[in-house]
């Protein structure tokens, strides 16, 4: 009966230490576009540490092959509820471009694949 008793309180425990942990950084709602050549890639990022959301966006520069970006603020601060996504292509070629984010230290970027294949860091400052 003992040995009972205190699997079920390691047990209690685990599962409260695993439904405390929440992630203080997230990412929803990705898009991308092709206009003219030209890759747009955006995403919202959830700060739930500081209560802020930031827009960002990051640009790939079909002469020069340059991955740029960055993150703005936006007013309000959207409850957990909010997700989704979307693409379109309006011309071009597309090239697949992937959103990250540590979900604890706030780290973001986005990382392209291909010929160009790298990475931009978007992070606010």
């Amino acid at each position: 009966m003992k040995l009972l008793k205190t699997a079920t309180l390691a047990l209690s425990l685990t599962v409260t230490a695993t439904v405390g942990l929440a992630a203080d950084y997230e990412i929803f709602a990705e898009s991308d576009t092709v206009e003219t050549g030209v890759n747009h890639y955006a995403v919202e990022r959830r700060d739930h540490k500081n209560k802020e959301l930031h827009h960002c966006t990051a640009v790939l520069d079909p002469e020069t092959k340059q991955l740029t970006g960055q993150c703005i603020e936006r007013p309000g601060f959207p409850g957990k509820n909010a997700q989704g996504g979307i693409s379109n292509i309006f011309g071009g070629v597309r090239v697949l471009g992937s959103w990250n984010i540590d979900q604890t230290t706030g780290k973001t970027e986005l990382c392209i694949s291909g010929k160009a294949a790298q990475c931009v860091d978007v992070t606010p400052q």
